[in-house]
């Protein structure tokens, strides 16, 4: 019977149990090396695939992460740069700014140069005034001073710029490329690993500006404090000058023309001009004599624009100007020179009126004649 036994193998033969001797051990335990070498490899290969699924699993999950981070930045983005379309452009609408603030300045100029030629105009050519080049440098200088700290720009180097804008034609405008040249420099970056290679600035560089004195600049000064400064209106000073009316023409700073050259050119504005009535008191006191004459033209002249009324010692004002009303001021009490009354009053034809004249103002009758005689007239 144990003859007779059959083992089925499935492959390609069916061999007898009987004939398993014929193999040996050695090749039952090469065959099982064979399988043990090829399960390691297997094992080896499946754990490497394994962990470079779970690698890339931890990759996928982070580029997902970083896809859901993109749509979330992208989201916002569109968002802002809605909202910056809704307020425009704003480089542009500064720009647009910044040149109404400039024109605006230059509008304030061409209103004072107008005002100033009425005033020449009305002083009869005596008084000459300037506005273009009168630009308040003081204020420039303190903005100056307080945007450059840190800078250690030098006093003397500030100074330099605000005579480089004053000395110019037209200063309004050499402040304003100042202005645009500092604006340069307050938005260069100095990087370490890049040479310092500064822009070209004109006005600064004429103003005494060494490229030391530019760099440090351009590494404390702010785009915060460029628009400080921007932002600063500039006040216009008119400078007042007085005609000689000599030969040569001589052209004074009006502070350095006398009492009585002040007064009469001042008078004469007043005198050439339309408006309410107007008092002078005393004005010969600083008038100077030799004036009078042409005083007197312009008094004619006023007194068919506006009401005149003058307190004066001087005949010439009263008589000469055809005063309509004269009133004659005096004291209650002489001696102590108390108690103001009016004493006179009436036209100059009034005996009363042409005798208190000529007693106050002239002397007196005798002094009148006298004087008379003296002058040959």
């Amino acid at each position: 019977m144990q003859e007779k036994l059959y083992l089925f193998l499935y492959y390609y033969r069916i061999i007898p149990i009987s004939s398993l001797h014929l193999f040996g051990n050695s090749g039952y335990n090469e065959a099982v090396n064979k399988w043990n070498t090829v399960k390691r490899e297997f094992d080896i290969n499946y754990n490497q695939i394994k962990e470079k699924a779970s690698a890339n699993e931890s990759i996928i999950k982070e580029i997902n992460n970083l896809e859901n981070r993109l749509r979330e930045l992208t989201d916002s983005i569109n968002e802002r740069l809605a909202r910056i379309k809704e307020l425009g452009n704003p480089d542009t609408t500064f720009n647009a700014e910044k040149i109404k603030w400039y024109n605006f300045h230059q509008e304030k100029i061409d209103l004072l140069n107008a005002q100033a030629e009425q005033f020449t105009e009305l002083s009869k050519g005596i008084i000459k005034a300037e506005v273009t080049k009168s630009i308040n440098i003081e204020s420039i200088q303190e903005l100056l001073i307080q945007s450059f700290t840190g800078t250690r720009i030098s006093k003397d180097k500030i100074e330099s710029i605000c005579n480089e804008i004053t000395e110019s034609n037209s200063p309004l405008e050499s402040w304003k490329i100042a202005l645009e040249e500092l604006k340069i420099l307050a938005e260069y970056k100095i990087l370490e690993d890049k040479p310092i290679e500064l822009p070209e600035i004109t006005l600064l560089t004429q103003a005494g500006l060494n490229e030391g004195n530019k760099q440090r600049i351009a590494e404390f000064f702010t785009p915060d404090n460029w628009l400080a400064m921007l932002t600063q209106e500039i006040e216009f000073e008119p400078k007042f000058f007085y005609s000689t009316g000599n030969q040569m023409e001589d052209i004074i700073p009006f502070s350095e023309a006398s009492a009585g050259q002040q007064a009469t050119a001042l008078l004469s504005v007043l005198l050439n001009q339309e408006g309410s009535p107007l008092l002078i008191d005393q004005p010969e006191d600083d008038i100077d004599n030799r004036a009078i004459n042409d005083i007197i033209k312009n008094i004619w002249s006023a007194k068919n624009k506006r009401q005149l009324i003058f307190t004066s010692h001087n005949a010439n004002l009263v008589v000469n100007g055809d005063a309509e009303l004269v009133l004659c001021c005096d004291y209650k009490e002489s001696s102590q020179q108390t108690q103001g009354e009016i004493k006179y009053e009436g036209a100059i034809d009034n005996p009363e009126i042409k005798n208190e004249i000529t007693l106050i103002m002239e002397g007196g009758e005798k002094a009148f004649k006298l004087r008379k005689e003296k002058y040959g007239f």
